[in-house]
Parts: structure tokens; C-alpha cells; sequence
């Protein structure tokens, strides 16, 4: 059996880029195995007098009122497939290096109150890393990393290596940014409970701008999502009342003729609803990735709620436009 973890250890893949790849890559499959294979449809035929002519039309016919007929729905789905692991799989790492953060604040606190009660750095790490302190601050989501740190300074490992190798492991540039702060003092000789608690007021500071940013962008979130709804009840009224009314118009007044430079027997609703339903969906993909870039500072952010966007979308095509 192949060893997956040693391809993955070998080879340095990032585990989003495996996230992102393979659900595209069966999508790609999925599409092209709906698309290959017959509609599903049983296709008798006939052979007359005029031989395989009449029959192979109506195997065309066939086909085209299968597969390729909702192949629009289909590239939804294959859409859907392709981005939701990665849209879940980004949110859940975004609330995980948020805690994380949240933690370390904590961590600091505490880290800052122990040298200052006289234990040096690497006794104040082995205390916060037992289950008592733990508890006590909350620091659950940095349990593992914080029996990872005290198991290093029995090892040996220097203080500045421990909280750099921390950082490392949690992924977030704010606590990157203040453990450079933290082992650049210490290297220096002045690292002091005042330099460790300062950095925690500054990540506590930061992080409470950050909400209240989100907080203050949450507005325009709200707007994005109402345009979308919007668009979906525009389009609605012109399926349901506007067109149909133009094109009678056009059908009773013309006979079958020209007016206004238009030709009216090239004129039908299903191929308005067509273009409406890719308006729709390309609408939502694009709306939710803005949301995205705006809201949270990153396009791939705004992935689940292009999910979202397309789903609700897709749901009231299906009611007034897939009917």
C-alpha cells in the first residue's frame, strides 16, 4: 500500500493545495463522464425506406434533449464539488488560527505573571503547559502545542527555539510577528515580564481592532447578499410577466415579420431563460468572492459564501426559471 503521509512528507505538498486540486479533479471527471456517456435515455430508432437517416436524427435528438440540454446544471454541481471541501476547509483553518490567537494572549498573561513571580522562561513554559493553568486560562486549542513546548525545554531546547518553533506550528502572522518580538529580546538579554506583557496588550489590542472591523464590514456583507436577491426577483418578474407580454406583442403584431429591426420567430422565452440562469450563477460565484476580499481581506475567504450564494440561487432557478 502506498504511504501517503511519506508522499506528502517527501514531495512538501501543501494540504490545501491537495484540498483544492482533487475535489476539482473529480468534478473534471464527473463532467466529462456525464457528458461521454449516453443521456440515459433508451434510443430504438428506425430504419425506413430512406435508410439510417431518420434514425440517426432521432439518436441526435435524443442526446441533445438529454445531457447537453442540462449541462448547465451540471456545471453548477461540478462547480460545487470542486470548491466546498476548500471553502469549508479554509473557514475552519480561519476560527482555528482566530483561537489560537485568542489563546496566546492567555499564554502570555501567564507567562509574563510567572517570571515576574521569579521562575525562568523555560519552568514558566513547563508550568503553563500543565493541566491546571491550562484550564484555568482556557487555553484548550493550545494544549497540544503547549505539551510540545514543555517537552522541549526538558530536552534541552533554548527558550528562543521553543516559542519560534510555537509560532511555526500555529500558522498565524500576529503571533509570528510578536514571538520575533519576544525572541529578539530574549537573544538581546532583556526579555522581562513588562516586554511579555506589553505584547499581549498590543495582540490583545490588535485582535479587538480586527473584530470591529469585521463588525463595521458585516454591513456591506449584508448589502452583497441583498443585491444578489434582488437580481434573482428582477429576473423573476421579467420570466414571468414582462417578456412573455413583449413577445405576444411581437407574435400578434408582426405575424411572423420584423419590427423595430427584431425578428420575432427568433425570439422565445426558453433561450432568455438560458442567459438568465448563467447570469444568475455567474453572479453569485463572483459576489461571494468579493464578499470575500472585502470582508475578511482574501478572495479564497469569500468561497463559502459563494457556495451559499449559489445554492440559495440555484434553488429559485429551480422554481421559476428550470421548470
Amino acid at each position: 500500500m502506498i504511504d501517503l503521509k511519506k508522499i506528502y512528507n517527501k514531495y512538501n505538498l501543501k494540504r490545501e493545495y491537495i484540498i483544492l486540486l482533487l475535489p476539482a479533479l473529480i468534478a473534471v471527471i464527473l463532467l466529462v463522464i456525464i457528458i461521454v456517456l449516453p443521456s440515459g435515455q433508451e434510443n430504438t430508432g428506425y430504419i425506413s425506406e430512406e435508410g439510417f437517416t431518420n434514425a440517426s436524427k432521432e439518436v441526435t435528438i435524443t442526446k441533445d434533449q438529454g445531457v447537453y440540454k442540462n449541462l448547465d446544471q451540471v456545471l453548477v454541481f461540478a462547480v460545487l464539488i470542486a470548491i466546498i471541501p476548500y471553502s469549508i476547509d479554509v473557514y475552519l483553518a480561519r476560527r482555528r488560527i482566530r483561537r489560537y490567537e485568542e489563546e496566546y494572549i492567555g499564554f502570555l498573561y501567564e507567562l509574563s505573571e510567572l517570571l515576574r513571580g521569579g521562575l525562568d522562561p523555560l519552568n514558566a513554559i513547563k508550568e503553563i503547559a500543565s493541566p491546571a493553568i491550562e484550564t484555568e486560562r482556557g487555553l484548550h486549542a493550545l494544549s497540544p502545542h503547549l505539551k510540545k513546548a514543555a517537552a522541549q525545554t526538558e530536552w534541552g531546547v533554548s527558550f528562543e527555539s521553543v516559542i519560534a518553533s510555537m509560532a511555526e506550528s500555529l500558522k498565524s502572522p500576529l503571533i509570528s510577528k510578536y514571538s520575533k518580538l519576544i525572541v529578539q529580546a530574549s537573544r538581546l538579554g532583556a526579555i522581562s515580564p513588562a516586554i511579555i506583557l506589553k505584547s499581549a496588550d498590543d495582540l490583545e489590542k490588535t485582535l479587538q481592532l480586527e473584530h470591529e472591523k469585521e463588525a463595521a464590514l458585516k454591513e456591506y456583507l449584508f448589502i452583497i447578499y441583498a443585491a444578489q436577491f434582488i437580481l434573482i426577483g428582477l429576473i423573476y418578474i421579467l420570466n414571468s410577466s414582462l417578456l412573455p407580454s413583449i413577445l405576444n406583442m411581437f407574435k400578434m403584431g408582426t405575424g411572423g415579420g420584423t419590427s423595430f429591426g427584431i425578428a420575432a420567430p427568433k425570439m422565445n422565452l426558453a433561450s432568455f431563460k438560458v442567459g438568465f440562469f448563467h447570469v444568475i450563477m455567474i453572479n453569485a460565484f463572483a459576489s461571494g468572492i468579493i464578499a470575500g476580499q472585502l470582508t475578511e481581506g482574501k478572495a479564497r475567504y469569500g468561497l463559502r459564501h459563494s457556495v451559499i450564494l449559489i445554492l440559495i440561487s440555484y434553488t429559485a432557478s429551480l422554481a421559476f426559471l428550470l421548470r
